[in-house]
Parts: C-alpha cells; structure tokens; sequence
C-alpha cells in the first residue's frame, strides 16, 4: 500500500516493524534431540550455510521451537549491509570464510510453534508474548523492535527513521492477525520505498526471467544486452518488460552466466510472447528480479495487454523461486488497473 492512513483503514490497530533487506531464514531447534535445521522461505534446506546458530541452545528458552527470522550482514560499525553482500553467505563451500568476513544477525520476528504446540493460530500480539518469552537476545540474535499503533501519522514517522537507519522501510502487520504461510494478504503489508526513490508505482515488482537479446557494441562482447521479464497470467507466463538499464558490466556477465545452464532450444509452450519480443536465447523460467517502473501502461506489444513504463533492475532476488514472483493480480493492484 502507498497510503498510511489506508492502512489502518484496511488492518486497524498494527505493530510496525523494520523490514530488512537479508535473506529469510526458518530455524526448527529441537534441545532434546539436538536437531538444529534451518530453511528458506522455499523449503530449500540450509542447515549448513548458518554456523553462527552452533550456540542457539543458549539464547532459547524452551525444549524445541520453531522461529521466522531474517539474517542481515553486519557490518564492523554496526551497520546492516546491502543484500547483494548478505547474499554472498549463501554458498555451500568456504562457509567458515564466509562467516568471517560477512557474520550475521538473525533478527526474530515470530515463533510458530513452542515445545510441540503449533502456534500459528494465535493472534500476532501473543505469538509476541511467547516469542519475547522465549528468544534470549544476543550478539547473533534478538527479537526484532515492534511498536503497536492505529495512527498512521506514526507509522510514517517509524517508516521514514527505519529507512533513514539503513533498513527498507516498514513492515505493518495486523494486530491480531494469524500467522498464514506463504503470501500474507492483508495480515501483512509494506511501504517499500521511500516516494519516488524507485518509481512512480507504489512498488516493486519481483518477476521472472524468461529470455534474452544479443547486445550491440561493449554488450556484444557480453553476449547480452537485454533481458525479458514476466509473470504468470491463468496457466502461461506473459512478459510486461524489456529490460536492459539497471546492470552493470560485471551484472551482465554474470546474469549471462547464469542463464546460459537454463537455455532451452525453442521458446517454451507455456510462453505467450510474440512479436518484436520473441528473445534471441529462450530460458527456463527460474531466475527472479526485482524491477522497478514509473507506471504499468497498456500495451499492443505485450501478450499481457500492459507492460512497464521505463523498467530497470533494482537486485537479483536469490532468495525467491518462481512461486515467489508478484501475481498478475498483484501486478494489476500495482499498476492502480483493478
């Protein structure tokens, strides 16, 4: 939402919190049987990537619990750092490197279950109890800060000092709302940017990758010039951008890298692009960007009937598969067409 006071028009009394720009992280601890298992928000395991939880034994209270966390780099100063830095800490070999050079936080901000009891069914503010009750903070973790109000005059303030601090802005989350896995609908809500910092739209969208065109003069020597992204519209994939600002030369290469072990000979069925459009290299669809734009317009060119106006690349999102990619009602919502 891009509107404070529509807020709590829709949610009525919220906790905001900071949201942060690493990488999220599900931790399952069980003290009786010494399991310490951790995964993404995918369901890929990355129980090995994280030896800073070696010690979580000592910052929990209780026999076994289950806790969402996002885990940030920190910096010498005690800075966050950027997510294209935290990302770097997921690897699978020279982790104890890894560790070193860029340590981790890992700030908690709910508890879905406690010695057995599943928990996701109470209402947020005792999910917090419990969680505050439980979570013992430390160098390597603490429960994050979250402040309860139903003035919107207040969620800009935190808004505007979390984005001041170093951290994306706010997250918003219904007072006594339920924990639902997966997309949280109106439970949670954001204001991502600061107004105007990336666009016009009221934010960012998370799409896939579904090709790419050969460049011209230095981008010849890339291979790539241009990328084409999309999300999925019923059962097939429509794109709504062309994207070829926002990288820089090591970007490009790397993206060219990337997408060269996803090259598919023909286009895919399930891609309805035609056209001007039609890639040079055709990709399996698995690769997500967040991508800014000034504004969704309609469009003869793309499959979609719309497309982004004047689209660029804000990150690379490592941490999201395709399941993650922001819907085509979402996409709708943004763009201010429902």
């Amino acid at each position: 939402l891009d509107s404070y006071s529509e807020i709590i028009k829709k949610m009525g009394e919220v906790a905001v919190e900071r949201k942060y720009d690493g990488t999220r992280v599900q931790i399952h601890y069980s003290r009786k049987d010494g399991v310490l298992r951790t995964f993404t928000r995918n369901l890929e395991e990355t129980s090995n990537m994280f030896p800073e939880l070696k010690s979580i034994g000592n910052w929990i209270k209780g026999d076994s619990v289950i806790l969402d966390c996002e885990a940030v780099g920190m910096g010498r100063d005690g800075r966050i750092l950027p997510f294209q830095v935290t990302m770097t800490r997921k690897r699978k070999h020279n982790i104890a490197e890894a560790s070193e050079s860029v340590p981790l936080k890992f700030f908690v901000f709910d508890i879905l279950e406690k010695n057995g009891e599943g928990l996701l069914e109470l209402p947020y503010f005792e999910r917090r109890k419990l969680l505050e009750e439980t979570v013992i903070n430390g160098l390597s973790m603490e429960v994050d800060e979250c402040k309860k109000t139903v003035d919107p005059v207040e969620i800009e303030k935190w808004h505007d000092q979390f984005l001041g601090e170093g951290y994306e802005g706010a997250v918003i989350k219904k007072w006594d709302g339920g924990y639902l896995p997966g997309r949280q609908g109106w439970n949670w809500t954001k204001i991502k940017e600061a107004e105007g910092e990336t666009g016009k739209l009221s934010d960012t969208l998370d799409l896939v990758v579904m090709g790419y065109y050969y460049g011209r003069g230095k981008r010849a020597g890339f291979g790539i010039g241009a990328f084409l992204v999309g999300t999925k519209k019923d059962d097939k994939w429509v794109s709504l951008a062309k994207i070829g600002t926002g990288l820089t030369d090591e970007e490009f290469v790397s993206l060219r890298k990337r997408l060269e072990e996803l090259v598919v000979v023909n286009k895919p069925n399930d891609y309805l692009v035609e056209g001007a459009l039609v890639a040079d290299v055709w990709v399996q669809p698995e690769i997500v960007v967040e991508v800014a734009a000034d504004e969704i317009t309609k469009s003869q060119t793309h499959a979609a009937g719309i497309a982004l106006r004047f689209p660029r690349l804000v990150r690379f999102r490592d941490d999201k598969n395709i399941n993650g990619v922001t819907t085509w009602e979402e996409v709708l919502g943004i763009g201010k067409l429902t």
